[in-house]
């Protein structure tokens, strides 16, 4: 049972097992929906209609394995008195509806007969358990939440001008234009020209409604672009938020930095700079003036040092001796695959550190205890 709990396991490092399912759950998502949307199109499968029908009971059987390992895990993760009640968060939260939705209902209409326009649509509703795995819209998510109140003072600023040019529209132009007999038969007219999709199906005749016309396209060109600069505000914003948590921890777990206050921590993480290195490339060599230490935010980076060859992940650092005294390195260092470092220059970090008289003769405490007993089982140690 352990084992599949790791399966479903979430989070940025899962196990290997982990992410073979994950690839495996999404392919057998886009596969359902792609045949959920192919099987509108008439005669789309001739012969192979049975094939189709193989793949998608494949697929099914996957998502169906997938809703049932997490009602037991979130069953398994509640309490002794309490276990209903964790099924139950699950099963109620955005998520678990979305996996109740890919594949409950086609169960049930298998059983029960489902219309072929309710296959359609639930099978195109399965693609929403990608959102699981979508970083973009979780942070999509995020970014509504937080900019919440500027969204709706600017959906109302919008429906405010369609309902006002609407009005003014079918007071100028409904003794002459049958299209604006009433102010519904006009708010068509005012959205299509304040989105500036311009069809064309409804136009002003008299020359007053032509100007006016002018005057809410261009009010729409405004309008509409205030929606669009929250939102890409927003997402700087969250963006920025979240490379500074990660960048925040990648530094709170070095032991030098163990003993830095927060806000400390923080100015650490400013002085960081992102470097991406493609495979192969050398970031190091034996025998070069250490001038800075690295961070491995994701990828890996193979270390050849005296004792051996290591292999270091994301999360891990290497290079910090550097930041305390400059002297040759002793391994060589080079990307394993495509990798993504934040680095942290020496000359910078004394700047840094000599504004806090009593920081720098700590942390030379703790280099001075870790390089005495050097660990051939770290080779953080070794650069």
């Amino acid at each position: 049972m352990y084992w599949l709990k790791g399966m479903v396991a979430e989070g940025p490092f899962p196990p290997r097992r982990a992410a073979i399912y994950r690839a495996l759950l999404m392919a057998s998502i886009m596969l359902s929906t792609m045949v959920a949307a192919l099987d509108t199109v008439p005669d789309m499968w001739g012969e192979y209609y049975g094939a189709s029908r193989l793949l998608l009971s494949l697929t099914l059987a996957v998502l169906t394995f997938d809703y049932l390992v997490r009602l037991w895990q979130a069953w398994d993760s509640g309490t002794e008195d309490k276990p209903v009640r964790s099924m139950l968060a699950y099963a109620t939260s955005p998520y678990g509806i979305f996996d109740f939705l890919a594949v409950v209902p086609f169960l049930v209409g298998e059983a029960l007969g489902l219309p072929r326009d309710g296959e359609t649509i639930f099978g195109i509703i399965r693609f929403l358990k990608l959102a699981r795995y979508s970083p973009a819209l979780e942070t999509l998510g995020a970014v509504m939440m937080a900019e919440f109140r500027p969204l709706m003072s600017a959906l109302f600023i919008m429906v405010l001008l369609i309902v006002s040019t609407s009005a003014l529209l079918y007071f100028v132009e409904r003794d002459v234009n049958p299209s604006f007999a009433s102010v519904p038969h006009a708010m068509w007219w005012s959205v299509v020209t304040l989105a500036t999709l311009g069809y064309g199906d409804v136009v002003p005749a008299t020359a007053l409604g032509k100007v006016f016309g002018g005057v809410v396209a261009i009010l729409g060109l405004c309008m509409f672009a205030l929606p669009a600069s929250i939102l890409a505000s927003g997402f700087t914003e969250e963006m920025r938020r979240q490379s500074f948590v990660s960048t925040w921890h990648l530094v709170a777990k070095v032991p030098f930095f163990a003993k830095l206050q927060a806000n400390q921590i923080a100015e650490v993480a400013s002085l960081l700079k992102v470097y991406r290195a493609v495979k192969g490339e050398v970031l190091m060599r034996e025998g070069d003036l250490g001038e800075c230490m690295y961070f491995l935010v994701n990828g890996q980076v193979e270390v050849l040092g005296r004792t051996g060859t290591f292999l270091l992940k994301q999360g891990d650092f290497f290079g910090e001796i550097a930041l305390l005294e400059q002297r040759p390195r002793t391994a060589t260092v080079r990307a394993a695959t495509r990798c993504q470092l934040l680095i942290l220059d020496a000359r910078e970090f004394h700047k840094f550190v000599s504004a806090y008289p009593n920081l720098l003769d700590a942390i030379w405490e703790i280099a001075r205890s870790r390089m005495a007993v050097k660990d051939p089982t770290n080779p953080s140690d070794e650069t």
